[in-house]
C-alpha cells in the first residue's frame, strides 16, 4: 500500500459484530436533508442559509461538512486570505476537495500575478492527481516564464500543441511566449492550422489574433468556413496571399473530405496551384485520412505520397488500419516501423506487429512481442495468447483480501464522506472522490477496495477499483455477477450467449441499474427511449413508458431482445451485432468489407473511435465472464469470428425504426 494510505489502513482489527454493522446500518441520518438544503442555498448563492447547514452539519461532525464549506470557499474565494486557505487543506488534506480548492487558489494567485506563492501551492499537488484545468496549465507556465524556469518554454509549446481550448486565463501565458520567442510565427501557424483541421475555429481565431500576418477580414473567413466551406471554396475569395489565409482553404477542403472524397480531390485539384509543397501534404494527408476512414482502397497509395514526417499519430494509425484492412501484411510491417516509438510501443501496433512477421515467417520475433502481449489484461493481450498456443508463461499475481482488511478499510474517513454521499444521493461526487482515493493506493488495496464496493452493491465502483490493478489481480471482483437471477433467465429466454450480456452491461453502465447516458440511453443495459417502445410494441405491451426503463427486469427484456434481433441480422456474428448494439445496424453492415475479414481486423478498423473500443471491450469481457458463469469457454478469436462480405447476401434487413445509436463520438 502506498505510504499516503498505509497508516489508515493499520487501525486494530475491530470485534465482528461492530465491524458487520458498518455495512448494515445506513449512517449520517438527518444530515442528507441539510446538505441537500445548503446544496440549493449554493446554487442560488445563499450565502447565509449555506453558512447556517455548514454550521449544523460541523456540530454533528457529518462527513459532508466539508463540502459545505467547500462550497462556501467558492462563493467567498475573493475575500479569502492565505491563511484561511491553508487551514482547510491542512484540515481536508486526504480529501479529493484539498485538490478542488488548490486548483481554485491557484487560478486566483495566476489572475493576480502571485507566481512564488503559485508555484508554492501547485507542489503541493500530487504527481497522480492531474491538473486538467486548461487556465491553471497556462498560469504555470506564465509562472515557470517569469521564475526564469526554462522547462516551462517546452511545457507551453507542449500545451499549444495539445489542441486543447485557450480560455481567456490563457492569454498572458500566450503573451508571455510570445515576449521570450517561443511562440514565433511558425508555431503559430502550426497550432493555428492544427485548431482549424480539429474543427477548432474559436481556437483559430484566438491564434489569429496574436499574428501580425492576419486582419480582421480573415477572422470573419474563419467563421464563414466553419460555417459552410463548400460555399467559401465556391465564392474563391480567401486571401490566398496569406499563409492564414491557405489555411482556410485546407480547412474547408477537409471538412469536404468528411462527406465526399471526389469532391474534396477536385477543390484540391483547383487550388492546389495557390498552396505551397508543404500545405499541399497536409491536405494530402487529411484527405487520405478520411479516405481510410471510409475504407476507400486508395487510401494507403494516398499515404505513400505523403512525407512521413508530416504524417500526425492519428494519421499513422489510419495508415495502418487501411494496409491492414487489405491484408498488405508486408505494408503494415512497414508502416509500423516506421511510426513513431511512442505509438508504436501501444498495444495495438505491437500486436499487430507481431502478426505481420508471422505472415513473413518470422515466427521468433513475431512470438516475443506476442509473449510479452499475453502478460497483459486487454483485448490483445487475450488474443496474443491464444496466438501462442499452450506455451506457458509468467502466472498472473492475484490478490483475496482478507475479511479485516475490508473491515479497516471502512473506517477510512474518506469512505466515511462517500457512503454519506451516496445517502445523499450525490453519486457523480462520490464517484470522483472514489477515484481520486483509488489513485493513492496500491493493487492489493485497491483489490481490498473492490471488495468493500461489492459488498456495499456498487458494482461500478467495484469495478473501477479492480480494473486499476497492474501487476496483482481479482478478476472475481474485476468481473462481478450481480443480477445473476435476471440475466440467466432472459438470456435462456433469447437464447443469447450470456457471457456476452454481461460483457454488454459492463460495458454499458457498470451494472449501475439507475445510469443514464448524455444521449438519453437508460438502465443496465442503456437502452435508447425509442428503441424500448419499438421493442415493447413488438412484445405486445400496451402499458409501456418510459419511467419502467430503470427497472431491471424491464430493462434486461428489453435490451436482451435487441442482442437478439442484431444477432439475427448478422447471421449470429457477434462482433458485427456488437458494433450494431452501439452504433446501430447499418453502420455495422457499412464497416464489412466487400471481402470476408477476420473478425479482429473488422473491429480494429471501425471508424468510430467509440464504437471500435467499445467491440474490443464488450467481447473482451465476454470472454473472461465465460469462465465466471460456468458456461464453455470460448476463445476470443472465435468469438470475433469471420466477418462476411458486404455483399454475400449473409446478412439480413434490418428495420430502419431502430434507434440505439448512443455515439458520442463521430471521427
Amino acid at each position: 500500500m502506498k505510504t499516503k494510505f498505509r497508516h489508515l489502513l493499520s487501525i486494530a482489527a475491530c470485534v465482528l459484530v461492530p465491524c458487520l454493522l458498518v455495512f448494515a446500518t445506513p449512517a449520517y441520518a438527518g444530515d442528507t436533508e441539510t446538505y441537500l438544503q445548503a446544496k440549493q442555498a449554493y446554487q442560488t448563492k445563499n450565502l447565509p442559509l449555506l453558512t447556517e447547514s455548514l454550521e449544523t452539519l460541523k456540530q454533528r461532525k457529518s462527513p459532508l461538512a466539508p463540502y459545505l464549506q467547500y462550497w462556501q470557499m467558492i462563493l467567498t474565494m475573493d475575500q479569502l486570505s492565505y491563511y484561511q486557505v491553508q487551514a482547510f487543506l491542512q484540515e481536508n488534506n486526504e480529501s479529493l476537495l484539498s485538490q478542488r480548492v488548490r486548483e481554485l487558489w491557484l487560478k486566483r494567485l495566476g489572475r493576480v500575478q502571485f507566481w512564488d506563492q503559485f508555484v508554492e501551492i501547485r507542489a503541493q499537488i500530487p504527481n497522480y492527481y492531474s491538473l486538467n484545468d486548461t487556465g491553471n496549465q497556462c498560469f504555470q507556465v506564465q509562472a515557470g516564464i517569469a521564475l526564469d524556469d526554462p522547462i516551462a518554454y517546452e511545457d507551453g509549446k507542449t500545451l499549444l500543441l495539445s489542441g486543447k481550448e485557450l480560455p481567456p486565463d490563457c492569454q498572458g501565458m500566450l503573451e508571455a511566449l510570445q515576449q521570450v520567442g517561443v511562440l514565433d510565427e511558425n508555431l503559430l501557424l502550426t497550432v493555428y492550422r492544427n485548431a482549424l483541421f480539429a474543427n477548432k475555429p474559436g481556437l483559430a481565431k484566438v491564434l489569429a489574433k496574436r499574428s501580425r500576418k492576419t486582419d480582421a477580414t480573415l477572422l470573419k473567413q474563419i467563421d464563414e468556413v466553419a460555417q459552410n466551406p463548400a460555399l467559401v471554396l465556391k465564392k474563391n475569395n480567401v486571401q490566398d496571399k496569406s499563409a492564414y489565409g491557405r489555411a482556410l482553404y485546407l480547412f474547408a477542403i477537409h471538412r469536404q473530405a468528411k462527406a465526399d472524397i471526389a469532391l474534396a480531390q477536385t477543390s484540391y485539384q483547383k487550388y492546389s496551384g495557390l498552396l505551397s509543397n508543404e500545405e499541399r501534404q497536409l491536405i494530402q494527408a487529411y484527405i487520405a485520412l478520411e479516405s481510410a476512414r471510409k475504407h476507400e482502397p486508395e487510401a494507403v497509395r494516398a499515404f505513400a505520397k505523403v512525407e512521413p514526417a508530416i504524417l500526425n499519430n492519428e494519421q499513422w494509425e489510419w495508415y495502418a488500419r487501411s494496409a491492414l484492412r487489405e491484408q498488405d501484411w508486408n505494408t503494415l510491417l512497414k508502416i509500423i516501423n516506421s511510426m513513431p516509438n511512442a505509438l508504436s510501443e501501444e498495444q495495438t501496433w505491437r500486436y499487430w506487429k507481431a502478426r505481420a512477421l508471422k505472415t513473413k515467417g518470422q515466427a521468433p520475433e513475431a512470438n516475443l512481442l506476442l509473449a510479452k502481449l499475453s502478460q497483459e489484461r486487454h483485448f490483445y493481450g487475450w488474443l496474443s495468447a491464444e496466438e501462442l498456443g499452450p506455451v506457458a508463461g509468467e502466472p498472473l499475481a492475484t490478490y483475496q483480501p482478507a475479511d479485516d482488511e475490508v473491515r479497516q478499510f471502512a473506517r477510512l474517513a474518506s469512505i466515511k464522506r462517500i457512503e454519506a454521499l451516496f445517502d445523499a444521493d450525490a453519486r457523480y461526487e462520490a464517484r470522483l472522490e472514489w477515484m481520486y482515493l483509488l489513485e493513492g493506493l496500491d493493487d492489493s488495496s485497491r483489490i481490498v477496495a473492490a471488495q468493500y464496493a461489492l459488498l456495499k452493491g456498487w458494482y461500478d465502483l467495484t469495478v473501477l477499483a479492480a480494473d486499476k490493478t497492474s501487476r496483482t489481480h481479482n478478476f472475481e471482483l474485476r468481473y462481478p455477477t450481480p443480477y445473476r437471477d435476471y440475466l440467466q433467465k432472459a438470456s435462456k429466454a433469447r437464447a443469447i450467449d450470456e457471457a456476452w450480456v454481461y460483457g454488454i452491461i459492463r460495458q454499458e453502465s457498470r451494472f449501475m441499474h439507475y445510469a443514464k447516458s448524455s444521449v438519453g440511453a437508460g438502465g443496465l443495459m442503456q437502452v435508447m427511449p425509442a428503441t424500448a417502445k419499438w421493442i415493447a410494441k413488438k412484445l405486445g405491451w400496451s402499458s409501456y413508458s418510459d419511467a419502467m426503463l430503470h427497472d431491471i427486469d424491464t430493462n434486461v427484456n428489453l435490451g436482451t431482445y435487441y442482442m437478439r434481433y442484431t444477432l439475427d441480422t448478422f447471421n449470429g456474428q457477434e462482433a458485427m451485432a456488437t458494433a450494431a448494439y452501439n452504433a446501430g445496424p447499418s453502420r455495422a453492415r457499412r464497416w464489412a468489407a466487400n471481402v470476408p475479414l477476420e473478425g479482429a481486423i473488422y473491429a480494429e478498423t471501425i471508424p468510430f473511435s467509440e464504437t471500435r473500443n467499445y467491440v474490443k471491450k464488450v467481447l473482451a469481457n465476454a470472454h473472461m465472464y465465460a469462465p465466471r458463469l460456468g458456461l464453455p469457454v470460448i476463445t476470443l478469436k472465435k468469438r470475433l469470428g469471420t466477418i462476411p462480405a458486404r455483399n454475400s447476401g449473409a446478412v439480413a434487413d434490418a428495420e430502419s425504426v431502430i434507434t440505439t445509436i448512443t455515439i458520442t463520438d463521430q471521427e
